[in-house]
Parts: structure tokens; sequence; C-alpha cells
């Protein structure tokens, strides 16, 4: 493998995903990439006001900063990605451009029909392009 995409979002689930990637994944040559993608407030009608925008990009920065920290235990330089919107679509357009030889998120339950993958994870599922790793 020689690039990976991670979702993460700062939460319990993202991090056991990311913490098994770092512990099971062979490092050598390896391309880490780290997304975050910052949602729009619920709520709130298109086109969102940049200062409604600005402190959740913010918010989203700090926590892959966090994540790329975790990562340069075992790599030198993860890459970071911040994007916007939906997180399973901008996480599916970003897969797209990087073509990752295998994605990871975690899992968390949502609606009856998402309880077992979540809403991100079913999409690259849908998607059928990349391998995708669920950590529950």
């Amino acid at each position: 493998m020689r690039r990976i995409l991670v979702g993460f979002d700062g939460s319990e689930e993202s991090e056991r995903a990311l913490q098994f990637a770092l512990d099971n994944i062979e490092w050598n040559d390896v391309e880490m990439h780290l997304a975050y993608v910052v949602q729009k407030p619920a709520g709130l009608l298109d086109p969102v006001p940049e200062e409604e925008l600005e402190p959740l990009r913010k918010a989203g920065q700090d926590v892959l900063s966090n994540a790329a920290r975790m990562v340069r235990q075992c790599l030198d330089n993860p890459v970071t990605h911040l994007e916007s919107g939906d997180p399973g679509e901008k996480l599916v357009e970003l897969a797209g451009r990087l073509k990752p030889d295998l994605v990871v998120v975690g899992t968390t339950q949502h609606t009856t029909s998402e309880k077992l993958l979540g809403t991100v994870s079913s999409y690259f599922l849908k998607s059928r392009k990349y391998p995708l790793l669920i950590v529950p």
C-alpha cells in the first residue's frame, strides 16, 4: 500500500480507526492522508455566511493537527485535507482525486439502516471504487 486516506473528525470512533491503522499497517513508503469535513450547521440555508463557517474550519484544522501529531509517531509527514460539505460525498470526492490504496473510517450508529456501517462508510461501499477498512 502506498496511499491511505483516513476520514477523521475527532470523534472516539475516528480516533479508534486511526489508531487501528497506525498499529496494523506496514509504514514503509506510505503516504497517509487525513481528512476532516466541515459540515454546514443545521438549520442554515445556503449560502452559509462566512462568519458561521470560519469557527468550524478553525476547529476542523485543530482536529487535523491533533491527528497529524498521532501519525507523526509512525510517519514523518501526514498530509491533511480540510473539506466542506457532506462528509460522505466529500470524502468520496477526495478519494477520487487521491486514488488511495485503502480508505479507513470509523463507524457510528445512526438510523436503523445505517446502524451497522454509518453514513460515510455507506458512501464508500456504494462507490465500489476503493478498498475500505471500517473500524468499529
